[in-house]
């Protein structure tokens, strides 16, 4: 069985990978070596929506799912992991909300994140854990 991408699909590709060769390419040593966060890639993931990309529709963002999330990680993968794990994170952050908030937190969040206004992010950790949530003691 042959697997092929939808045209949007194909467009989201296109879309992360341009970006990640055109904007990020030149730059990644750069971050690396000053240790800085790349606010301006940030800003043209944020232009181009592909913050919004796993967001629903109704909240601002485009209404795929994590496969196109996958997509652009993979893209973004080819050229820095460092920025396509910072991208990632903001969807680890996001897929709680979208799964399990509540419509007050969707209509508060959700909106700014797939407009890249907010990064969102997911923290846990306990004293004797770490952040090995297999080892979690909190009920």
């Amino acid at each position: 069985m042959e697997y092929f991408l939808t045209e949007e699909q194909q467009m989201i590709k296109d879309l992360a990978r341009k970006i990640a060769e055109e904007k990020i390419l030149p730059k990644r040593a750069e971050y690396d070596e000053n240790e800085t966060f790349p606010h301006d890639i940030v800003k043209i993931l944020a232009d181009s929506d592909l913050f919004g990309v796993f967001v629903p529709e109704e909240y601002g963002g485009l209404g795929y799912g994590v496969f196109e999330l996958c997509l652009v990680i993979e893209e973004l993968s080819r050229i820095c992991g460092g920025i396509a794990l910072s991208y990632a994170g903001t969807a680890l952050g996001t897929f709680p909300i979208v799964l399990f908030g509540n419509e007050e937190q969707k209509k508060k969040y959700l909106p700014p994140i797939a407009k890249g206004e907010k990064i969102a992010a997911f923290a846990v950790t306990e004293p004797e854990a770490g952040s090995d949530i297999t080892t979690l003691n909190t009920t």
